[in-house]
């Protein structure tokens, strides 16, 4: 099958004197790209947007597309079917509102990459008979001629190798089209394609198309590309904190907003509200823990739990989806409220005794969130949480973390996606008794602060350490000393080593 197309070319003789280099996957590209319009279906088909859905190799490869969320392509399928508004009715609605049916045109092109006979992603290459080769007619006319057989439902690549076409933007518009799905009619979408274009590359592209002109929001970014996160360019102009203080924002937002969460209602999302810590505090405790770079500083070599790599290394980062990212945030802050509150500590019995009622947030133990406790300070949330991410980063070989994975990805504030993750981690034997192990280790760290009635001299100085600006470091500091020296393995010899590192501990 042959699909004629358009040869446009785009280079400025400027441009030969950019840096391209090939280590870092951005070697010089073509100086054109084809345009033509293609059956939404065949586009699925050759794109491999199907095949992504299952668990496999295929969705290793998170370096071309983002995680599909399903509810959006169903927004589009029933668009194109019938319009706005239309579309967004409930069944009685639109059984009712009939006349409101229009055209939902899809006017604007998916952009794709064709696949070449070099192009390898994690070791695999596209076999040759599934390539989409180009016949030139002429200085701006060409042919693309399809693999045989790919235009009949059901093909796939041989042996489940690399698709011909890889799909920059316009997935969720794809998966509006299944493959077994009869159109009365002409749909054909228009296509941009690229021709063998490096995954570097593919990332700028997905940030020119969808994030600089319109200013969406940076954390659909953030979830496409890996390479999105830390690529020089966006260090200099943007800086990868747009992208890491946006994650930290919604994880937040999930921590506020979940029902499971121990701190629902509970972060004051609007500024300074008596008796809760600021969002402002969880944005900046994240983003100083586990949305930091993922290879971390040259001196610790600890790095963010939910970060990723440089555009210029080569490390296998965590690929958990925003989601699976806030139920973890959610069960280790679970974990920890549920020891102590189970603690008969003198730490925690004292506060019991100390707090009064009113002091308390309904449902909660004075020793975990009462007006005394340091867990329910600035300083005692990020102490929390960049140990945790301390020792869930050092711990990443020992625990098997990555084998919890799932085929879709949903945003952290999704209550839906995130409950299903959250009872997929509990059935989790290795993670859920890391948590557990972690956060009982924990819970018997004095997380009374200097200003709890009742305290000795000794106990009021040795706790005053944690009050103001130094109070972060120092929470961090003792609370890793106290897990090195009375925590089991392997969350001891974690601490150990995260305390080494950072010059806590002396080797």
């Amino acid at each position: 099958m042959r699909i004629p197309a358009i040869r446009v070319r785009q280079w400025l003789d400027e441009w030969n004197s950019y840096r391209f280099d090939e280590a870092s996957r951005q070697r010089k590209p073509l100086p054109y790209f084809y345009i033509c319009s293609m059956p939404a279906s065949l586009l699925r088909r050759l794109s491999g947007v199907r095949a992504r859905e299952a668990t496999g190799p295929r969705i290793e490869d998170i370096g071309i597309q983002r995680g599909h969320d399903t509810s959006r392509s169903e927004e589009i399928a029933r668009f194109v079917s019938a319009g706005y508004p239309w579309a967004t009715l409930n069944t009685a609605q639109q059984s009712r509102f009939r006349e409101l049916r229009k055209p939902g045109w899809l006017p604007t092109a998916v952009v794709g990459n064709l696949v070449g006979t070099t192009t390898e992603r994690r070791g695999v290459t596209a076999s040759p008979s599934d390539l989409v080769t180009v016949e030139v007619l002429d200085e701006s006319v060409v042919h693309l001629v399809l693999p045989e057989g790919s235009e009949d439902v059901g093909w796939e690549p041989t042996s489940g190798r690399l698709v011909p076409i890889e799909i920059i933007d316009g997935q969720h518009r794809l998966f509006a089209f299944p493959d077994s799905q009869v159109l009365n009619g002409d749909f054909e979408l228009p296509v941009v394609l690229f021709v063998d274009l490096d995954i570097s590359w593919q990332a700028y592209l997905f940030w020119t198309i969808n994030i600089t002109p319109k200013r969406i929001n940076p954390s659909m970014a953030y979830d496409l590309y890996p390479l999105l996160r830390t690529v020089d360019w966006l260090e200099t102009v943007e800086g990868p904190m747009a992208y890491r203080e946006t994650r930290a924002q919604e994880l937040t937002e999930a921590l506020w907003s979940h029902p499971e969460s121990c701190w629902r209602q509970r972060i004051g999302m609007l500024g300074r509200e008596r008796g809760k810590v600021t969002q402002a505090a969880f944005v900046r405790s994240l983003t100083l823990s586990f949305v930091r770079g993922w290879t971390g500083s040259r001196r610790t070599g600890i790095g963010g739990f939910f970060g990723t790599e440089r555009s210029d290394q080569r490390t296998d980062v965590l690929p958990w989806s925003r989601a699976q990212q806030a139920a973890y945030l959610i069960e280790l802050w679970s974990g920890l409220e549920g020891a102590i509150r189970a603690s008969e500590e003198e730490w925690a019995v004292h506060l019991r005794q100390v707090t009064p009622r009113a002091d308390t947030p309904d449902g909660h133990d004075p020793a975990f969130a009462g007006r005394f406790a340091i867990l329910a300070t600035d300083q005692g949330v990020r102490g929390f949480l960049q140990v945790c991410n301390d020792i869930s980063y050092t711990l990443q070989h020992d625990i098997s973390f990555s084998e919890w994975r799932q085929p879709t990805s949903a945003e952290a504030t999704n209550v839906k996606e995130v409950s299903i993750a959250l009872e997929e981690l509990k059935s989790h034997r290795g993670i859920s008794e890391f948590i557990r192990q972690l956060t009982q280790d924990i819970s018997r760290f004095d997380w009374r602060s200097a200003v709890t009635p009742g305290l000795s001299e000794e106990i009021e100085n040795r706790q005053s350490r944690y009050r103001t600006g130094s109070g972060y470091k120092q929470v961090r500091l003792q609370l890793l000393r106290h897990l090195a020296g009375s925590a089991g393995p392997p969350i001891s010899e974690g601490a150990q080593f995260v305390a080494q590192s950072l010059g806590y501990i002396e080797v």
